[in-house]
């Protein structure tokens, strides 16, 4: 564990696993005059900092029981009496929520940074936390509509989109770390596979989904690691629409192909993804699937992702980030 400096002072970076925890990753220059404390939910996400030399909280994650919301409520309580937070940076979800609101009670500076993945609609966690928070930022202008006050910046995931590379073999397929099924998008990579659209060797991250594939091996969950490297490595990257796994892909040269978990068939609480998939399909950065994978759709993924345009005028998450926590009496 790495730990802080008494002459430096401390932000303290409160996310769940998944693209909430991917974006305050990608943005740490941020914090590069501060001292970093992680609050996140105990799993492989936390052991990884760990091992990389962070300091971290672990909190559990607040599940959809009375029990382990009350054992979250106590863990952030322990965790500000313990730091005595003065800045939290936070960007979702639930999980962190008690924590960003308890620390906002007692005093702390909360910053709010939406996810990529809300276009048109907040999070559940968005409507309380721009409510307590001192400053706001999204990533489309859509958003300002909803967050009255907020900063727009340029989306984050778009930053550092690679220039198109046939390099790999294979192909890799993840359903992230959310907590429904997503047996739609394995049956779909099946079929593919068992057409000979889709190369092997097939690596398919699977989770808690229950759907036994005949044409590859599932896996229901890798570490934070071997997934990047995974998606280096394959021709082909197919995953469902979580803004971490697109922006890998993106980062690493792919066009993803991507499915949208949907609300209707019990794979996610709203379709957000949907949104996200769409605004990005026509920005020309994945290839979204509907009912099947064809090979137009492996066409238009070799091809590899669009040039990315960016409002010139609009800042980054980063900086817009940097310049507000400058100006925060933080000693």
């Amino acid at each position: 564990m790495r730990l802080t400096s008494p002459d430096r002072p401390v932000v303290h970076l409160a996310a769940s696993a998944g693209g909430h925890l991917d974006l305050l990753s990608w943005v740490q220059d941020a914090f590069r005059e501060f001292d970093c404390v992680w609050v996140v939910p105990s799993g492989p996400r936390a052991y990884a900092l760990v091992a990389s030399g962070e300091t971290v909280r672990e909190i559990p994650d607040t599940g959809r029981r009375l029990g382990t919301f009350l054992s979250n409520l106590r863990a952030s309580f322990s965790v500000i009496l313990r730091d005595r937070p003065r800045v939290v940076v936070t960007s979702g979800a639930g999980c962190v929520v008690a924590f960003a609101v308890l620390s906002r009670i007692v005093g702390a500076k909360v910053i709010f940074v939406e996810t990529m993945a809300r276009v048109t609609n907040p999070s559940k966690s968005g409507r309380l936390l721009s409510r307590v928070a001192t400053e706001v930022f999204v990533q489309w202008p859509d958003m300002q509509r909803i967050y009255r006050g907020s900063t727009v910046c340029r989306p984050a995931l778009c930053e550092d989109v690679a220039p198109p590379s046939r390099y790999g073999e294979g192909t890799f397929v993840a359903v992230g770390t959310h907590g429904e099924p997503f047996d739609r998008l394995l049956k779909l990579v099946d079929e593919a596979a068992g057409a000979g659209l889709l190369p092997g060797p097939i690596v398919a991250q699977t989770g808690v989904s229950t759907y036994q594939p005949c044409n590859f091996v599932p896996v229901p969950w890798l570490e934070p690691a071997e997934l990047e490297l995974l998606v280096e490595r394959s021709r082909y990257v197919v995953c469902h629409a979580g803004s971490g796994l697109i922006s890998g892909a993106l980062r690493a040269g792919r066009r993803p192909l991507v499915l949208a978990r949907l609300q209707r068939y019990g794979e996610h609480f709203d379709d957000h993804q949907l949104q996200l998939s769409t605004r990005l399909g026509e920005l020309g950065l994945v290839v979204q699937l509907t009912d099947s994978i064809t090979a137009e759709d492996l066409h238009a993924a070799d091809a590899g992702p669009a040039p990315a345009e960016l409002a010139d005028t609009l800042p980054s998450v980063e900086q817009a980030l940097a310049d507000t926590l400058a100006g925060l009496v933080v000693c």
